[in-house]
């Protein structure tokens, strides 16, 4: 991947304000994380949004509140997912409950495959948490019935939406159709600000909980666990200042992905859409795939890519990691980054 980039917007915005954040000596728990709290709540339709220091502090920390409170001590996880997804579910003090297979269309598991590994835990559904994991820059495509599932089992579900700020099903965000969900901001991520993580729910009291467990309830005084894990003032004030941009952000990337859809439908190369009738993706990460051979069989002068999503499985999907490639896709990329890979494709079939 090249050098990351921010919008000039942005920057902008940065610099005209962090030296107020010295000047007030307001350094933590002021009006930068208090417009996370605002921008998270109006931008994706959310009756709660709490940030925090990190996607993976912000897992953790439901996972332990759900445990705590709710006695949801078992997770399934699906097997395309990062491995720091499955230290989470040991260091909130969960138990592991099974994989759930994920197919090479979305990279992600159907309806179907969540069923088979409920059905594989032998777990009552009320100790169940489902931690599903949106891949790519899309949001699950069987997200809806997936959490009619849930509802009806009695099972808990939890959207890690680390890869999918931005992305909607049918107007809905991302992190909204489960219980809960939490938003990276990595460096790396579709809309990057070094690091940090936003939890969203329309549960207020899961949502309260969160509020208070990130500060280790030291105000009321009524819960047994919690800990510090919120943004610092210049942390916040630099990801809301890239969330501003986010639209931005995202069409610069469409543009981008014109490009290369344009040579893989020329090319007939299966690629995973982003845009469609019901669903609309920040492209994350542009994604071709082969059914039936390594995508180095199909592409073989395709070199030019970033790394996979992911190079391993946690579970049974091992044939997702050789059946798919990732091209780059950044904002502002270099065009001759872009022709590059065009001309890789091209010269692959």
């Amino acid at each position: 991947m090249g050098m990351i980039k921010l919008p000039e917007n942005a920057k902008s915005f940065f610099r005209n304000n962090y030296e107020e954040i010295f000047n007030t000596g307001n350094l933590a728990e002021s009006i930068w994380n208090e417009k996370l709290v605002e921008f998270g709540k109006v931008f994706c339709n959310a009756g709660c949004a709490v940030p925090t220091s990190s996607n993976g502090s912000g897992l953790v920390a439901l996972m332990t509140i759900y445990r705590h409170y709710y006695g949801r001590d078992k997770v399934i996880l699906q097997s395309n997912t990062m491995y720091g997804v499955k230290t989470m579910v040991l260091s909130a003090g969960c138990k592991l409950a099974g994989f759930a297979k994920c197919n090479i269309e979305s990279l992600m598991p159907n309806l179907q495959q969540i069923q088979d590994a409920v059905n594989a835990s032998k777990q009552a559904p009320e100790n169940l948490i489902l931690l599903l994991s949106h891949i790519g820059g899309i949001i699950n495509p069987e997200i809806e019935k997936i959490a009619t599932f849930c509802q009806a089992h009695n099972i808990l579900l939890l959207e890690d939406c680390a890869h999918s700020f931005g992305a909607t099903l049918n107007g809905k965000h991302s992190g909204t159709f489960g219980d809960s969900g939490v938003f990276s901001f990595y460096a790396t991520k579709a809309i990057p600000a070094g690091e940090g993580g936003l939890v969203i729910t329309n549960n207020h009291k899961i949502g309260d909980l969160v509020k208070r467990y990130v500060m280790y309830d030291r105000f009321a005084q009524e819960m047994n666990i919690g800990v510090n894990i919120r943004p610092s003032e210049l942390q916040a004030l630099c990801i809301y200042s890239v969330l501003l941009c986010t639209e931005e952000i995202i069409e610069n990337k469409r543009q981008i992905a014109t490009q290369y859809i344009h040579a893989c439908e020329e090319l007939q190369i299966p690629y995973i859409k982003q845009v469609t009738n019901n669903y609309s993706g920040n492209y994350y990460k542009f994604i071709v795939f082969s059914q039936n051979k390594p995508i180095g069989e199909l592409l073989p002068k395709l070199k030019t890519t970033t790394s996979k999503v992911y190079d391993y499985a946690l579970g049974d999907s091992s044939e997702i990691i050789l059946h798919h490639a990732c091209l780059p896709i950044w904002y502002n990329q270099e065009q001759e980054i872009t022709s590059k890979v065009i001309k890789e494709l091209y010269e692959s079939v």
